[in-house]
């Protein structure tokens, strides 16, 4: 069983918080990629994310710190920062020249989407691509859930568990799965930034399985993973139910890891009253049972030093996620090595 030495962050657009949380004049802490920064949104709206620390002393800028126009005020001594990280003004200089006088703290790229503040990873780096699609999340025929998890587990860790058909009928039997026994094929493909499994004669995992003139409903059934950190699983059927589950994972530290669910159902508006409830809290007890399962596992890592697996043909994500994340890593190209797989498999 080979120890492997967790992967850093690639570069690449990792979510901050949601554009709401974030209004005019507001100042937040946040700590993700083992830093801590702050996020801004100054008076035209604009949301900035800067290094946390004054260039000064070495205050926290995040704490009591206040939005002057479009820049931040370091709570000790006053200095100004603006959405670049450049230094505006040093409050007590004589003359005006002397302001400023090209002191900064490193700044981040930011883009707003889909109703995210998404930030770039590394300071000061031109953005090569935009932020990833949040499908259907302002679509209004859809029942929209939202949640916010801090896990105990590395990003690839989260990311396999978001992504892995068989621990579901284990880990969330009866309440996911785990209630028969079938055997379907799965493919798996490249696709651009990432990659996908398709699984291909899954019955509906609810509802009715055949429609109104006995026929059978057919299935369908996505698991996508894009770089640098996105897990996405969508399910259609012929019968026009569709689910579509985005989740954007950003590493808080080594072995935390926050990912954010968006789970869009297409439901009638008359009975999303109905169904709501019982969506959230389907959606509830599952993601729990994932942080309880990740917590050990993540015990296990810890105490041997890196992840160590014995995977097998089934293990159809995880251990190419890992080697994506390990070639972003090192700038090397992602779409190198072989993908394609077909295999058989049974689900419960």
């Amino acid at each position: 069983m080979k120890r492997i030495p967790l992967p850093h962050s690639p570069n690449g657009w990792f979510k901050v918080v949601f554009s709401d949380e974030l209004e005019v004049g507001d100042v937040k802490p946040i700590h993700q990629f083992g830093k801590d920064l702050v996020v801004y949104r100054g008076e035209d709206g604009a949301a900035h994310v800067l290094d946390a620390y004054c260039s000064h002393l070495g205050a926290h800028l995040g704490v009591g710190g206040k939005v002057v126009g479009n820049q931040i005020q370091c709570p000790f001594h006053g200095w100004r920062y603006d959405g670049t990280g450049l230094c505006r003004d040093v409050p007590g200089f004589a003359t005006e020249n002397a302001a400023g006088g090209g002191r900064r703290v490193p700044a981040f790229a930011v883009r707003e989407q889909d109703g995210f503040v998404w930030v770039w990873r590394r300071e000061g780096a031109e953005p090569r691509v935009e932020p990833p699609r949040i499908p259907c999340w302002d679509d209004p025929d859809y029942f929209v859930v939202v949640r916010e998890y801090d896990v105990e587990c590395t990003m690839h860790a989260a990311l396999e568990n978001a992504l892995d058909v068989p621990h579901t009928a284990f880990v969330h039997r009866g309440d996911f799965r785990g209630k028969g026994s079938r055997e379907i094929e799965a493919v798996r493909r490249r696709i651009p930034g990432g990659i996908e499994v398709e699984y291909l004669g899954e019955p509906p995992l609810s509802g009715a399985t055949h429609d109104a003139d006995g026929k059978p409903i057919v299935s369908w059934h996505w698991d996508r993973f894009f770089l640098p950190s996105l897990a996405q699983v969508e399910y259609k059927t012929s019968g026009g139910r569709h689910l579509i589950n985005t989740l954007p994972h950003t590493p808080v530290s080594e072995f935390r890891t926050r990912f954010w669910l968006v789970s869009c159902w297409k439901v009638p508006a008359n009975k999303r009253a109905e169904m709501g409830p019982i969506i959230e809290k389907q959606l509830d007890t599952i993601l729990g049972q994932d942080v309880e399962i990740l917590r050990e596992q993540t015990r296990r890592i810890r105490e041997l030093g890196g992840e160590s697996y014995r995977s097998t043909p089934l293990d159809l994500m995880g251990p190419e996620i890992l080697r994506m994340l390990r070639q972003a890593e090192q700038a090397l190209p992602t779409d190198s090595a072989p993908i394609d797989r077909r295999i058989k498999l049974r689900v419960f």
